[in-house]
């Protein structure tokens, strides 16, 4: 952007990241003794563990915690919207950009799904529309984008996935929210695969 008149330019809330993060932490310091103690004295007629469940429920736990750091960052660091030369510019955290060139609309809609989604920004004109999750950003710093730019705001309604896809053809929904019980299942078997992977790892150790 170097080469054009950058008006207005908002990171998202990095804040965000780190008090989500520090909530967590307590919430992970009575099940990681739980686990450090049940993988040390076994069950049935598992042996156990011994001291070798300190280091393991510590890999449990730290694995899950850095690819949260990596999360944040791509999603800190790529990300952002700008106004530049009168266009509304927004890149997501895989370095997409989507270009708003007018005239565009900005609307705050309810996704009707059982995905855990909540209230999302929809930015457009008639050729691209984005999706911005707006407790990812200072929504006050966003505002001031769509005034410098004439955007209208408006109230989206509660469409499904689908109804958003038809209205927005480019815009692009999460799995999350479009196919919540296939993610949420998929992530369910996951998390039991690495625990169960974690621990036979530690037991031939």
């Amino acid at each position: 952007m170097n080469d054009r008149r950058t008006e207005l330019f908002v990171s998202p809330d990095k804040s965000r990241f780190g008090r989500v993060a520090l909530a967590v932490v307590p919430a992970v310091i009575v099940p990681g003794i739980s686990m450090t103690r049940m993988l040390a004295g076994g069950r049935g007629t598992s042996e156990g563990l011994g001291s070798m469940a300190v280091p393991a429920v510590i890999a449990l736990i730290a694995l899950p915690f850095l690819w949260y750091v990596a999360y944040a960052v791509l999603h800190t660091v790529n990300t952002y919207v700008a106004l530049v030369d009168g266009n509304v510019l927004v890149r997501n955290w895989a370095r997409r950009l989507t270009v708003i060139e007018g005239p565009g609309f900005v609307a705050r809609t309810h996704i009707n799904s059982s995905g855990i989604a909540g209230a999302v920004l929809v930015v457009g004109d008639d050729r691209a529309a984005v999706m911005l999750n707006p407790r990812q950003w200072h929504e006050a710093e966003l505002d001031k984008v769509w005034r410098r730019a004439g955007l209208p705001q408006q109230f989206g309604g509660t469409p499904t996935p689908r109804e958003l896809r038809k209205r927005y053809p480019t815009i692009r929904i999460p799995l999350y929210i479009r196919y919540p019980g296939i993610v949420y299942t998929f992530w369910t078997i996951l998390v039991i695969l690495y625990i169960g992977v974690v621990v036979n790892v530690f037991v031939r150790i």
